[in-house]
């Protein structure tokens, strides 16, 4: 029997540090549960991802077995019921070294392995600022949550101005500012992005971001401790406090007395504080009035959902970040426009999508399909009515300012000519019915000129963004019309 010594030696020797030297030193084994990640963040509603997948850490390799650790045993038994089965699968198609992955808790782990690795999840306290661009890394893997990454337009630029407006300490207006919209339409991305933008700029001017669950749960710890210091210490020191999802506390009111508290102290010393909810000031629900009089008092900004132009830009930029890791991963522009119309959804939708067809292609090891893209619109939006020849005149029509008459009849100006051709070719693409039945639709042409107008469409629209636009809007508006019952 060797020394206690020895045997430390020969564990620490069979050990390879997971966020450091995984998988013979090329870090492949950090990049897989990256990609893990991505795919996880893409299906799991964001506080879910945060408060289980996001806390945990790929420590190391041992024994040919990558150690994938939960801080605690809450944690522990929490992914191991839910998401362990997801996870050794996602991992077991990404790993090309084909390591099994094992959930341990670091609680209970080895003294030697602990004081092998240190504590994964510890931050430097005088480093915290300077890592914010690095924490402005999306947690799903994605682009990071910066100014430069985010798509802006008609439904969020005045969110974005504001946002850095308050990075650039410029005042806002108010010392309290709510950002209010839809879930899935980059909220959180333009609060993340302020707080990097401030982490550049200056590293000494404090930025506390907490979603809302992270906040109730540490007041609630500090309650249970019989004291609520740190908490205090904590966001009142902030220059900037930044708390995600409001409307998770609502009907809570000793969790929303003390976020009131804080938001006094913060502003009492100059600081910013930034809400982000889902409801306009004046429809919030569940709040206590204290805490509704300070919403109504703050300058309050709208984000809406993104329009064809902006949800055609989130698919490239997507795609484009996903192919530079995994060139296999190519997105043809018809599949850019095929994601943009038949996902109906915000952002978060579109992207998710995207992650999903990302596993569909063998974890981007592949080309992604047609037939691939569609079977994951039908996962992600279920079976699509398919319209009559009608509707998609009429949505045509919604779009291209001519009359009905024009559509149909025989004029062979450009201005009726174009929308004619993009709804026969939408009539072949998004019916079964045959060339002679569409030309007979229309002015009862004969199926050459339908055929015609179709390999016209289908050639240039990979060469055409404008034409890609004008058809992804037409197709948007007859899915709105189909969801309408306007059949």
């Amino acid at each position: 029997m060797g020394s206690a010594m020895d045997r430390k030696r020969l564990f620490v020797s069979r050990v390879k540090k997971g966020t450091q030297d995984t998988g013979g030193g090329d870090a492949t084994g950090q990049r897989v549960w990256e990609d893990v990640q991505a795919v996880l963040g893409s299906r799991l509603p964001r506080e879910e991802f945060d408060r289980w997948i996001a806390e945990l850490r790929l420590v190391a390799e041992l024994d040919g077995e990558m150690l994938l650790a939960a801080k605690d045993p809450v944690g522990l038994d929490r992914v191991s019921s839910q998401y362990k089965r997801e996870i050794e699968r996602l991992w077991t198609g990404m790993d090309p070294q084909g390591r099994p992955i094992k959930l341990i808790c670091w609680r209970t782990t080895p003294a030697e392995l602990r004081e092998l690795i240190g504590d994964p999840w510890a931050v430097d306290p005088d480093a915290e600022a300077a890592h914010g661009a690095e924490v402005a890394a999306a947690p799903s893997g994605g682009p990071a949550m910066t100014f430069d990454n985010l798509v802006v337009g008609p439904s969020n630029r005045t969110a974005a101005e504001v946002a850095k407006r308050i990075a650039a300490g410029l005042p806002p207006g108010t010392p309290i500012t709510l950002i209010y919209g839809p879930q899935g339409t980059g909220k959180t991305h333009i609060v993340m992005a302020l707080k990097a933008d401030v982490a550049k700029r200056d590293a000494n001017r404090k930025v506390v971001y907490l979603t809302a669950e992270e906040f109730m749960s540490c007041y609630l710890d500090g309650v249970k401790a019989r004291d609520t210091s740190s908490l205090k210490r904590r966001l009142r020191t902030a220059a900037i406090l930044i708390i995600d999802d409001l409307h998770r506390i609502a009907g809570k009111p000793g969790t929303e007395n003390e976020l009131f508290q804080n938001i006094r102290e913060v502003t009492g010393n100059g600081g910013q504080v930034v809400l982000v909810g889902d409801a306009a000031p004046g429809e919030t629900v569940g709040f206590g009035k204290r805490l509704v009089g300070e919403l109504k008092g703050a300058t309050a900004v709208e984000i809406g959902l993104p329009d064809a132009a902006m949800r055609r830009e989130i698919l490239n930029r997507l795609a484009a970040h996903i192919t530079a890791s995994h060139p296999e991963f190519l997105l043809e522009d018809d599949m850019i426009q095929k994601l943009n119309s038949g996902i109906r959804g915000p952002g978060r939708e579109l992207t998710g999508a995207v992650w999903s067809l990302f596993t569909e292609a063998n974890f981007g090891q592949e080309t992604p399909t047609m037939e691939m893209l569609e079977r994951v619109i039908r996962r992600h939006s279920g079976e699509q009515r398919e319209p009559t020849i009608d509707v998609i005149k009429k949505a045509t029509l919604k779009i291209f300012p001519i009359a009905r008459a024009d559509l149909e009849g025989p004029s062979k100006m450009q201005a009726f000519v174009y929308p004619r051709q993009v709804a026969m070719y939408l009539c072949r693409t998004m019916t079964r019915k045959s060339f002679p039945q569409i030309g007979r639709a229309f002015g009862k042409r004969d199926h050459t000129t339908v055929l015609y107008a179709f390999r016209r469409i289908e050639k240039a629209l990979p060469e055409d963004p404008r034409m890609a636009d004008d058809i992804a809007r037409v197709e948007a508006m007859i899915f709105d019309m189909i969801e309408a019952g306007q059949t």
